[in-house]
């Protein structure tokens, strides 16, 4: 009895950090993005000071919306068996059509739920998952995504955040903004950097596939960042990639679009009107002489303090 009652109780660990001090962490990798390019560029965080007037900025070359979620890892049917009795319950379902697909579970496959919408929430029915999908346009340079990590043990993720192999040309590492040093990198070598990190390696990017109608959903991915997987069940296919592929596409791209007309300021707050609800634009209704730029960010500010969602701004200076 007591062998049955470990194997059901020890398949799934959780992750030890939260997935606010993931996304602390993610932020400081995402803060190269303007390293490859012209002096000219900037990325706005959503908690950052007031960005200033429209009159400013020639407009904003990308934006990206991330979701930082902090996975549950689930050891192999092989290893932990479900029992018969069992394999309806919980996270044995994932468990179980991961198994009956094929889907690579060795050492551990990993998932993480959908945001349950805050019970003191402005909008409690707007699901956070709806507006990342709504949000996801790369035709307008609009990227939003889960970012979680590809292991769930802590000591691995910070031996992965602490590993100096790909601090050639970053002296003070990921914390690179710590002691306001700058350091001139040409797209190449910061391409070329993101491909090499380990610790970038390890996080997978799941772009949201459709919309829900309920928070009760799971994805699930392999340690490799692939093997995709949406609970209630269907196998997914290029909805992912690891993070450091995405960072170093998105250096290769913006350095080739620095040339090119950014998107206005005003045609970027014009598709954010039509894409989000008016039940979260209603939430954050325009100030007397307020710049649009600055709505923009109060955009970023909300969605961050009631959906959990990181809204960045690659902008360009006049």
């Amino acid at each position: 009895m007591n062998k049955r009652a470990l194997r059901r109780d020890k398949f799934k660990f959780p992750f030890e950090l939260s997935e606010e001090q993931i996304a602390i962490k993610l932020g400081f990798y995402f803060g190269l993005l303007e390293e490859g390019l012209e002096r000219s560029f900037e990325l706005h965080p959503s908690d950052e000071a007031k960005t200033g007037a429209d009159h400013e900025y020639e407009g904003i070359l990308a934006r990206y919306y991330l979701q930082a979620k902090a996975p549950v890892g689930l050891l192999g049917t092989q290893k932990v068996p479900i029992d018969k009795d069992r394999e309806d319950a919980g996270l044995n379902t994932i468990r179980k059509f991961r198994a009956d697909n094929d889907l690579c579970e060795n050492p551990y496959s990993l998932c993480f739920p959908l945001r349950r919408p805050a019970k003191h929430a402005k909008v409690p029915e707007q699901l956070q998952h709806n507006l990342l999908y709504a949000m996801h346009d790369p035709s307008k340079r609009s990227y939003a995504m889960y970012v979680a990590p590809t292991t769930y043990e802590k000591e691995e993720y910070l031996r992965l955040l602490r590993d100096k192999s790909h601090r050639e040309y970053l002296h003070d590492g990921p914390f690179w903004r710590s002691n306001n040093r700058r350091y001139l990198l040409n797209s190449t070598m910061l391409t070329e950097m993101f491909m090499n990190m380990p610790f970038l390696q390890a996080h997978i990017c799941i772009v949201p596939h459709d919309m829900v109608q309920s928070h009760e959903h799971h994805y699930s991915y392999s340690v490799h960042a692939n093997d995709v997987a949406f609970h209630s069940p269907a196998v997914l296919d290029d909805v992912s990639m690891n993070l450091s592929d995405f960072l170093a596409r998105q250096s290769q791209f913006n350095s080739r679009a620095a040339d090119e007309e950014p998107q206005s300021i005003e045609a970027v707050a014009s598709d954010l009107k039509r894409s989000l609800p008016e039940s979260v634009l209603s939430g954050i209704a325009p100030v007397e002489n307020e710049s649009r730029i600055s709505w923009i960010k109060r955009v970023g500010v909300a969605l961050k303090k009631e959906y959990g969602i990181d809204q960045y701004l690659l902008v360009k200076r006049k």
